[in-house]
C-alpha cells in the first residue's frame, strides 16, 4: 500500500512538471512569435526608411548636376558670339538638365505613392516630399526662363516653350515609339494544319517526285499571312500538335526545338528551346500535321 502510494505521488509530480513544461513551450513559442513579428516590422521600417534615403539622395544628386550645367550654360553663353558647335552643347545640356528633371519628377512620384500605400501618417515625411515636389517645379521654371535668356542672346533653342510637362509627354510618346518598334520586331506568325489543307489554302505547294511518288512540301513564295495566327516570339513557349506525325515546313535550327511526345504514341507539342535562334531565319512557322 506504502508503494502505491509514493508511485502515485511521483506520478503526480511527473505530470505536474510536463503539465508545466508544456506551459513554458507555450509561452517560449509565443515570446519567440512576438519577437520575430517585432523583428519583421522593424526590418520593415528599416526597407522603408531605407528606400525613402535612397531617393532623396538620387533627387539631391540630380538637382546638383543641374545646377552645374546651368553653371556650365551661363559661362558658355556669356560671350557676344558664340559659335555653332557651343549652341549644340547648350542644347545637348538642357536636355540632359530636363531628363534631371524627369527622373526627379517620377522619383518624387514613387515617394508619394509609397507614403500613401504605407498608411505611415508622417508630417515630416509628407512635408519633404511637398518640398522636392516645389523644388522641381521652380527649378522647372528657372530652366525656361534661361531659354528665353538664351533666345535673346540670338541662340537657337529647341523646344523653347516647352516645360517639363511637356518634356514628360514628349518621354512618353517616344518609349511608347519605342515599345511599338520592339513588339514590331518580335512579332511572328504561326499556321498548323493538315498537307490538303495547307495546299488548299496556298501555304505549301508540293515539289519534286514522279507521279506522286517522293514528293516533298516546302512553303509557297505567295501566301496571305492572315491564315496565320499572330503572336509575340517572347511570350510563345510551346504549340499544341497533338498528332501521330508533324512536320516544320518553315526554316528553323534543329537545336532550337523538340518535338514533346504525349500518350497514345502521338505527338502532345512542339517546344521551343531557343527563341532567338528559333525564329532568326524566318518569322513566320508552318506545322505539317496527320
Amino acid at each position: 500500500m506504502k508503494r502505491i502510494l509514493i508511485f502515485s505521488a511521483l506520478l503526480s509530480v511527473v505530470l505536474f512538471l510536463n503539465s508545466c513544461n508544456d506551459k513554458y513551450k507555450k509561452e517560449i513559442a509565443r515570446l519567440e512569435a512576438t519577437s520575430d513579428s517585432l523583428i519583421a516590422v522593424s526590418q520593415e521600417k528599416d526597407d522603408f526608411t531605407m528606400q525613402y534615403v535612397r531617393s532623396f539622395n538620387a533627387i539631391q544628386t540630380n538637382l546638383d548636376s543641374i545646377k552645374a550645367m546651368e553653371k556650365i550654360i551661363s559661362e558658355q553663353s556669356a560671350s557676344n558670339e558664340v559659335s555653332n558647335s557651343v549652341e549644340t552643347d547648350i542644347n545637348r545640356d538642357i536636355d540632359a538638365i530636363y531628363q534631371l528633371l524627369l527622373k526627379n519628377k517620377q522619383l518624387v512620384d514613387r515617394l508619394k505613392s509609397q507614403l500613401n500605400s504605407s498608411g505611415r501618417q508622417s508630417k515630416e515625411l509628407e512635408l519633404m516630399v511637398n518640398t522636392l515636389s516645389d523644388q522641381i517645379a521652380t527649378k522647372d521654371a528657372e530652366i525656361t526662363q534661361l531659354k528665353i535668356d538664351l533666345s535673346q542672346k540670338n541662340l537657337h533653342i529647341r523646344d523653347l516653350e516647352a516645360n517639363l510637362e511637356e518634356m514628360a509627354a514628349l518621354n512618353l510618346q517616344r518609349a511608347q515609339e519605342i515599345k511599338s518598334k520592339i513588339d514590331e520586331l518580335n512579332t511572328v506568325y504561326y499556321v498548323i494544319g493538315t498537307k490538303n489543307t495547307l495546299i488548299e489554302q496556298g501555304i505549301i505547294v508540293n515539289e519534286g517526285g514522279f507521279l506522286g511518288l517522293g514528293r516533298s512540301q516546302k512553303m509557297a513564295d505567295n501566301f496571305d499571312l492572315n491564315l496565320f495566327t499572330k503572336t509575340d516570339l517572347r511570350q510563345v513557349k510551346a504549340l499544341p500538335v497533338f498528332s501521330k506525325k508533324a512536320q516544320l515546313i518553315s526554316a528553323h535550327p534543329l537545336e532550337s526545338y523538340t518535338f514533346i511526345d504525349g500518350d497514345a504514341k502521338q505527338i502532345d507539342s512542339l517546344k521551343i528551346i531557343h527563341a532567338d535562334d528559333f525564329w532568326s531565319a524566318t518569322n513566320t512557322l508552318v506545322l505539317l500535321i496527320d
